[in-house]
């Protein structure tokens, strides 16, 4: 797994910065993501087809056991996906075993789902995830 390359999943997948805080949003089951800072740049490195394993600069247990869970994270998650297409960018990066975070949240799955054009209320106009049909 770490020695495998990934790339986020578009078009079923957005990331963005917003507010000093990184979005991920699976937009096949409306759950979003919330990047701890500190994992921000093994994020961007693996979401952008730099291989895990690049980042590990020496052979030290608790951060290949930590990135390891990571990318088992991101995955399971559906936030990126097997790539043939290596990045040829510098993988030499700085990153904490310890801040390798990502929060899923689903509260807004059922309105993140919705189609803005045949999900949208007659009455009401904006799209309804409490319409009966």
């Amino acid at each position: 797994m770490l020695d495998e390359i990934y790339t986020l999943r578009t078009p079923n997948v957005v990331s963005d910065e917003v507010g000093g805080e990184t979005l991920a949003i699976n937009l096949d089951t409306g759950a979003y993501y919330v990047i701890a800072p500190s994992a921000l740049p093994v994020w961007r490195a693996i979401s952008n087809g730099i291989r895990p394993s690049a980042l590990l600069d020496d052979a030290d247990d608790k951060r290949s056991a930590a990135l390891s869970a990571f990318v088992e994270q991101v995955i399971a998650a559906g936030l990126v996906t097997a790539s043939d297409i290596e990045s040829t960018v510098d993988s030499s990066i700085e990153w904490n075993a310890d801040g390798l975070l990502l929060q899923e949240f689903t509260d807004m799955a059922d309105l993140l789902g919705l189609d803005p054009i045949h999900d949208a209320d007659e009455v009401v106009g904006w799209p309804s995830a409490n319409r009966p049909d």
